[in-house]
């Protein structure tokens, strides 16, 4: 396998570079590493407010000031002519508490001889785009697992919004008690305790409903705009978020609220883009085709000989590796209907948690005029590194240094972290996949 996922810190056979020793590629590094975060990262852009640095111990605690409530709807005060009466606001906090955890990520080993092969495009840039790719997208996992973790309510398609979705510590078998295990997301989308389950994808009046939910029957606030990308998106400021498949998004097209527009919902407006941000619903919601959206089934999913893949409830892999032509493919069990017919997409307001920052400040590396000493004196959260030092394994069993600088690595440690906010903020939505018919 090309690939390992969640191995002992022991795992690679290889110390940590405590100095940079590579002359000017440290900022074609970062400069890269901005390009590829720019093009990954998802939650990160909306939620992505906290940074990390060393030593700010193995918890965060956040504080969430209450204001007082509206509580009436007619006002009486009393005429000029007599007392007049007033109102006493108290103003309130409430506190959630998150553990940090920390992960690590390396490259294979890569061979480089400086006299003979061209080092930045072939070798180290390759690697760096995939090292980048993968921290940032499993940095979005995280922050997913956080986010439905916690999240105290579920849209079902075609039903409408459930409330009382447990919000206990997951595990990694989808078993551990008072949380949304396998079993219970199972029974929530199959139709149990008086709903009636997830009955059709995703359409613009399940999203019309659900806006009016968040925004309304929960006071959601919308977004005032990204974080962590070089610019601004003007597109985000005052909407919500709707984060969804491909599928989804171009199954609005045939939606038949847009066919039949005399009576359907409208405006609508599809063509809008807003960098990675597409559309505008209702003037309220703009659209964010969302990479690997979390696919499931109620049932197990087996190979032809019996063996079960995935347990039903259980998250398919988006990708494999075939080692027939040893290229990457997407998954077939993920992208058929059939094995995957269940999928999740997310509708978000702001302030619904907050995330540890991924990667270099973007906008401290817009500038032309950095210095190096100002350079240097940067440190970020998952800062990728290539060293030369480390243990070279050979044929007989024997190890020996690196001494002729002739293999590289690069590696990368991060703290991933998320506190909840508000829980009521956002919610996900699960979805019965479906693609437009190819005839009319």
């Amino acid at each position: 396998m090309p690939s390992y996922y969640n191995q002992p810190g022991q795992f690679s056979n290889a110390i940590v570079e405590p100095v940079n020793r590579f002359a000017q590629l440290p900022f074609y590094l970062v400069h890269n590493e901005i390009e590829q975060y720019a093009g990954w990262n998802e939650f990160d852009q909306l939620y992505g407010t906290l940074p990390w640095q060393e030593n700010m111990g193995s918890t965060m605690e956040a504080v969430t000031p209450q204001r007082s409530p509206v509580g009436r709807s007619f006002f009486f005060p009393n005429p000029v002519t007599v007392a007049a009466n007033k109102d006493i606001y108290q103003i309130s906090e409430s506190t959630e508490q998150a553990v940090l955890y920390r992960h690590k990520y390396g490259s294979f080993v890569f061979n480089f001889l400086p006299s003979f092969q061209v080092f930045w495009d072939k070798y180290i840039k390759f690697n760096s785009d995939d090292i980048v790719k993968q921290i940032a997208v499993s940095n979005n996992q995280f922050i997913e697992t956080q986010m439905w973790q916690g999240a105290k309510y579920v849209y079902l398609c075609g039903t409408g919004l459930v409330g009382g979705a447990p919000i206990g510590a997951m595990n990694s078998t989808y078993t551990a008690a008072n949380s949304k295990t396998a079993a219970w997301l199972v029974a929530i989308t199959s139709g149990t305790g008086g709903n009636t389950g997830v009955l059709q994808n995703l359409r613009l009046r399940d999203v019309y409903r659900a806006i009016m939910n968040l925004q309304d029957d929960l006071g959601a606030p919308p977004f005032s705009g990204s974080k962590n990308m070089p610019k601004d998106n003007e597109g985000l400021k005052g909407t919500y978020a709707l984060f969804c498949g491909s599928e989804d998004w171009f199954n609005f097209t045939f939606d038949p609220d847009v066919l039949n527009k005399l009576s359907g919902l409208a405006p609508c407006d599809l063509n809008l883009v807003f960098n990675d941000f597409k559309g505008k619903l209702f003037n309220q919601i703009v659209c964010k085709i969302k990479k690997y959206p979390i696919r499931f089934n109620i049932q197990n999913i087996l190979d032809p000989n019996g063996n079960i893949l995935w347990l039903a409830g259980t998250p398919i892999d988006p990708e494999i590796f075939d080692p027939a032509d040893q290229k990457w493919k997407p998954n077939p069990y993920y992208t058929s209907l059939v094995s995957a017919p269940i999928s999740v997409a997310w509708l978000l307001g702001d302030s619904y948690c907050k995330t540890l920052k991924v990667g270099p400040p973007p906008k401290e590396f817009a500038t032309k005029n950095m210095s190096g000493e100002k350079f240097y004196s940067l440190r970020w959260n998952g800062e990728v590194r290539l060293t030369d030092q480390l243990l070279i394994s050979n044929a007989d069993g024997t190890y020996e240094l690196n001494d002729f600088g002739e293999n590289l690595q690069l590696k990368a440690s991060l703290m991933h972290g998320l506190i909840m906010c508000e829980r009521r903020y956002a919610f996900p939505l699960i979805i019965a996949r479906s693609r437009p018919a190819v005839t009319s």
